[in-house]
């Protein structure tokens, strides 16, 4: 079996979340695709309570029966690293695991905690992201997948933007989604 594992704040996820997780899952001829909310991840300071996030990715992915929801992050209370994540899950599965990371992060992965050993764990599949390249300079491009899925210049910082200005995020988000943030005030400031 082989299970993608999608990190991400997802505050909100979004269309483009699930539109790129299909895709891999197609392509990598995965069995589902396991979205992974994180905890406390060590590149970001500001973000939306986990229970909400966690909540809004439940309803986002509810109706797509490959794709599964984990709460592995939930449990750990310090910073939340992704070799940490991929350990734990390989505690709960045997399942050959494809971590899938953005570009962007594709070009901080040197910085990672024990990227070596993140290597070793897993397999990794890089998506395209806006103003991102896939850089080959990095000592791990030989050990990358790159997806073909393609470019979805949506972001949760601009559903979050437009929000906050009373613009509508239809279509951006699913409908269940939108009600979530509606009925709890999410992004207003």
């Amino acid at each position: 079996m082989k299970s993608g594992v999608f990190g991400g704040l997802f505050d909100p996820p979004h269309i483009g979340h699930l539109i790129i997780a299909q895709h891999v899952f197609e392509e990598f001829h995965l069995h589902r695709v396991l979205f992974v909310p994180s905890g406390h991840p060590p590149h970001k300071s500001t973000y939306s309570a986990y229970h909400n996030r966690y909540e809004m990715t439940k309803l986002a992915i509810s109706g797509n029966e490959h794709f599964a929801l984990s709460d592995v992050e939930r449990r750990i209370s310090d910073t939340t690293y992704t070799i940490e994540t991929i350990k734990a899950l390989k505690e709960q599965t045997t399942d050959e695991l494809y971590l899938m990371i953005g570009s962007d992060q594709w070009l901080e992965i040197e910085t990672w905690k024990d990227p070596e050993e993140l290597f070793r764990e897993c397999r990794i599949v890089v998506m395209r992201r806006s103003h991102h390249e896939v850089k080959k300079e990095s000592k791990f491009f030989d050990r990358i997948m790159i997806s073909t899925a393609p470019l979805i210049d949506i972001s949760s910082t601009m559903i979050r933007s437009r929000i906050q200005k009373n613009l509508s995020v239809r279509y951006l988000v699913e409908p269940d989604v939108l009600e979530y943030i509606r009925q709890n005030n999410l992004y207003k400031m």
